[in-house]
């Protein structure tokens, strides 16, 4: 077992010493996506739903508002379709890159499903790398696609294009690959954790399509959530109680909708550490999820878990999840944030606890 733990921690070492590297402070703006899963404009292309919304989010918000954007790995699908067939039914989202790439405010990392681009030349001229590397204060970043943490990926990587290719796409059967396996998205996630831990460092990966705030995934932020708002309702007044009554139990029926989608009822919890879960691990999910699409951003010296939807969400779900969302003006698409932290607190936590 030892033997295995050291061949992961040099591997990643190997990789991480390779990253393309920036200074960031308090007044630096970044967001992160990944897994965009760019296709051919079809029924069988998973970005197709949530176009629009990926849209106005750069457009009319991070470009308008002078961010830098990382596009972390799984930008293009090209294990199921060819990359210029990508590039011709995607221009608006390719002209939207090159409006951060034209002001070096673009990044974009190799994924699995797009790492065929490491060897060979792509048409655009965007900074590409393996991982990158926000350096704050002192403190290190690394944003990288995920897979890398799987140590099957490079064996398996060509069976699964093969697949896709040859019987998934004639079928029009979706891509569900690692991020439909709680299994292993946890030992993904549980590696790359601990990698952190060794090295007192902050990592944002994409791959697993599921959200990770400060080592915590969907089921104990929920669990947290639910103990908070139990505890704020013994001390509210009257007329607050029953909304805070109604947003419990939202968070408890998006508890047993996580339970079932991802099997876990006989898991008690997803934290990684035994006994409490350092804020190294975040990831930003995924641009093709069914309620839109989700981001991490870095900016006034703080990290933001963010939620892009249109107007078409059910309102219950606007109502009672305690969060705020805001109307994009002249838009249908609103901005919600889930989560979020200061940089220097969860630096100053991960130095502490580990």
């Amino acid at each position: 077992m030892a033997a295995t733990k050291i061949d992961i921690n040099e591997h990643f070492y190997t990789v991480l010493k390779g990253a393309w590297e920036s200074n960031i402070n308090n007044q630096s703006r970044w967001v992160i996506f990944s897994d965009l899963h760019l296709g051919d404009g079809s029924v069988r292309d998973d970005f197709k739903p949530n176009f629009e919304s990926f849209q106005s989010a750069l457009r009319d918000y991070y470009l308008k508002h002078n961010y830098s954007l990382i596009l972390n790995g799984d930008v293009e699908e090209l294990q199921r379709f060819p990359l210029d067939v990508i590039l011709k039914n995607w221009k608006p989202v390719y002209m939207l890159f090159d409006a951060f790439a034209n002001k070096n405010r673009l990044a974009k990392t190799y994924g699995n499903y797009d790492l065929q681009l490491k060897f060979q030349k792509p048409p655009y001229d965007y900074q590409m790398s393996e991982v990158c590397k926000l350096s704050y204060e002192g403190g290190h970043i690394f944003i990288y696609h995920g897979h890398q943490a799987s140590k099957k990926y490079q064996r398996q990587n060509d069976l699964v294009g093969f697949i896709l290719k040859y019987f998934a796409n004639p079928l029009r059967i979706k891509n569900y690959a690692v991020s439909h396996s709680s299994k292993r998205q946890y030992k993904i996630e549980k590696r790359a954790y601990e990698h952190d831990i060794s090295r007192n460092q902050i990592s944002i990966i994409g791959h697993t399509h599921r959200l990770l705030f400060e080592s915590l995934h969907k089921v104990d932020r929920l669990r947290f959530e639910i103990d908070q708002l139990c505890r704020e309702y013994l001390i509210s007044r009257p007329s607050n109680q029953e909304s805070i009554a109604h947003s419990i139990k939202f968070y408890q029926s998006e508890l047993e909708k996580s339970h079932q989608i991802d099997n876990l009822k006989n898991t008690n919890s997803f934290i990684y550490h035994h006994n409490l879960a350092i804020p190294c691990l975040f990831n930003s999910g995924t641009v093709i999820g069914k309620r839109e699409i989700t981001c991490l951003k870095i900016s006034d010296g703080k990290m933001r878990l963010i939620h892009w939807f249109d107007k078409n969400i059910p309102k219950k779900y606007l109502q009672y999840t305690g969060y705020d969302p805001i109307l994009l003006p002249n838009t249908e698409f609103y901005k919600m944030v889930i989560n979020e932290d200061a940089l220097h607190y969860i630096f100053a936590r991960i130095k502490l606890l580990c």
